[in-house]
């Protein structure tokens, strides 16, 4: 799995962010970013099996580059990885909740 997470942080580090990566697989590497000192900057998500595409795109369990509504420092939780990590479990577990399967796709950068 290490090679693929690699692989997988590489592409988080670029503008172009992971490939679409399945809600099991973006939980193994949210553990796998934080033990490395990562935190998600920015998450999209799209129905699952969708690859993206969809129109409109769905920011509710995203996590955005940018201050939002109620929750206006929610994008600064990705400078401490422990706290990005707990907030990508979270987002994730809305969306369950709510019913929604999703496919994700994340960016990274460590602070």
């Amino acid at each position: 799995m290490n090679e693929r997470f690699e692989t997988l942080l590489a592409q988080a580090e670029t503008g172009g962010g992971t490939d679409w990566i399945s809600e099991a697989e973006l939980l193994s590497f949210n553990v796998y970013l934080a033990s490395r000192g990562y935190g998600v900057s920015r998450m999209e998500v799209a129905r699952a099996g969708t690859e993206g595409r969809q129109s409109p795109m769905d920011v509710t369990y995203g996590i955005l580059p940018a201050p939002i509504g109620d929750d206006p420092e929610h994008w600064l939780n990705h400078f401490d990885p422990q706290r990005s990590a707990a907030y990508v479990r979270e987002t994730v577990q809305f969306a369950k909740e709510d019913g929604a399967v999703f496919d994700y796709k994340v960016w990274a950068e460590q602070p």
